[in-house]
């Protein structure tokens, strides 16, 4: 939780309607923790039954039904999004350079942290992803392209695989400036970043056109994976795709190099934030203030002019990611011995990485509901008077937060749905890879046994973590 984010749940707390609201206030659990903690590791390990039990070789094939579209109205709609997406990033701009600069009445600020990094991810995951048609950095770059002369399809110039991993150090990027520095409060600040995203992306369109976007942007890559778990899809301007959640997943496209790292960074970022907020957190900060080997070190920080919790925290988010990023390679190890090493490690990594997307969407959800819906709030006003100049272009500017909209209890109740379908869609999409790529049904179940054990197991973590600051 970044600093303005805390300096919302101070404000909402001041207020006398604090117990129905998520920020402070806590649900007194009818059964003991632990019973729903053991309820959802045995739905979710239930679910691996379920799938042994009903699907065959044949479920592994993707379902979906295509509804065609009339051209014109695809094509306006595509158009229409397209303008949306440029003026908002142009309001965006200018909003950041010239409106409030107090982060909790900036449009900039709350557009992009809350409603873009939040909202529309999780709309973009749980209903349709959207943004290769809003996306205003590649239509600004196509533009650059096309009036330069350059080629925007099948560029001369060839990125190099390795661009691929601009994608999750992107994304850690993100986080790291969400999470742990001071930037994210400041307006100007995501103003300059935003203004550096756009320069980089137009360089990289016209040096290597689509494919830039196809492989090196991070948010492209970061909505092209979330995407995938959505039960619809836009396949071309005259095509909707609907299918099951997830089915997007068992697609055999050939995987773009730092898929696993960016499915990781996903997960782990979620849970770094969420353990955050628990008492475990609490006495890691406690031991390392009081330890006599960092003590030297951490004085000599301090000297520098750094602060000491953003390097604790950064380490601590990048501790969190690698630890999940090696326990992922030791169950693709164990699960090539099972199946008697017939496939080599990195194509299981790759064949399985996306089959956990739903357990990152599910905790994305579980985690900022609240913050989704309250904090949200804040854009009303924001977006009538994004300059400052005390306008109210929708009637909103002195809209005050309703905090009772969303309760601990439903929070509580939203998160354990939540993280139980997730890990169980995990589990069914993963036994259905498994059959698409092993030759007989016995190796895809092996195949699948420790990846159940360790989603049963991250089940119970993930809400064990979102308990700690929720009930009692």
């Amino acid at each position: 939780m970044t600093r303005w984010q805390g300096a919302l749940a101070t404000t909402v707390l001041a207020t006398p309607q604090v117990q129905a609201h998520a920020f402070g206030a806590r649900y007194d659990l009818p059964l003991p923790l632990s019973l729903y903690l053991t309820a959802a590791g045995v739905a979710v390990a239930a679910s691996f039954v379920i799938a042994l039990l009903f699907l065959r070789t044949g479920w592994a094939r993707p379902l979906h039904v295509d509804i065609p579209l009339p051209a014109k109205a695809g094509h306006a709609f595509s158009t229409a999004l397209s303008i949306v997406g440029l003026i908002v990033l142009a309001v965006l701009l200018g909003s950041a350079f010239f409106g409030p600069q107090e982060a909790m009445h900036n449009f900039t600020t709350v557009w992009v942290w809350v409603i873009c990094w939040v909202g529309f991810v999780l709309f973009s995951a749980l209903v349709i992803c959207l943004w290769p048609q809003i996306d205003p950095f590649r239509r600004l770059a196509a533009f650059s392209v096309w009036a330069t002369g350059r080629p925007w399809h099948g560029s001369a110039a060839n990125l190099p695989s390795a661009a691929g991993l601009m994608a999750p150090a992107g994304l850690l990027a993100i986080a790291w400036i969400e999470l742990t520095s001071d930037w994210s409060e400041d307006p100007q600040m995501v103003g300059l970043l935003l203004t550096a995203y756009l320069l980089i992306a137009l360089f990289g369109g016209l040096a290597f056109g689509e494919q830039w976007f196809r492989v090196a942007d991070p948010l492209s890559r970061i909505f092209a994976v979330l995407g995938r778990v959505a039960p619809l899809s836009v396949t071309s301007a005259t095509t909707l795709r609907v299918r099951p959640p997830g089915e997007g997943l068992l697609n055999k496209a050939e995987p773009i190099r730092g898929e696993v790292a960016l499915v990781i960074g996903l997960i782990g970022i979620v849970l770094f934030d969420g353990l955050s907020e628990t008492a475990v957190w609490t006495e890691v900060l406690d031991f390392v203030s009081n330890s006599p080997f960092l003590r030297s070190p951490l004085l000599w920080l301090r000297g520098q002019g750094a602060d000491l919790i953003q390097v604790i925290r950064t380490i601590g988010l990048l501790i969190t990611i690698a630890a999940f990023y090696g326990a992922y390679w030791l169950l693709m190890i164990l699960m090539g011995a099972l199946v008697g090493g017939t496939l080599p490690i990195g194509q299981l990594a790759r064949a399985f990485a996306g089959t956990l997307l739903p357990i990152a969407v599910a905790y994305h959800l579980a985690h900022y509901v609240s913050y989704l819906l309250i904090a949200g709030q804040l854009i009303f006003p924001a977006a009538s008077d994004p300059f400052g100049l005390g306008w109210d272009l929708i009637g909103t500017r002195n809209w005050s937060i309703n905090i009772s909209i969303i309760g601990a209890r439903h929070i509580w109740w939203i998160a354990f749905t939540a993280l139980i379908a997730g890990h169980a869609l995990s589990v069914l999409v993963a036994h259905r890879r498994a059959l698409q790529l092993f030759e007989d049904t016995r190796r895809a179940v092996l195949s699948q046994v420790p990846m159940t054990i360790a989603m049963v197991g991250l089940t119970v973590l993930s809400l064990w973590i979102l308990s700690q600051p929720l009930t009692e």
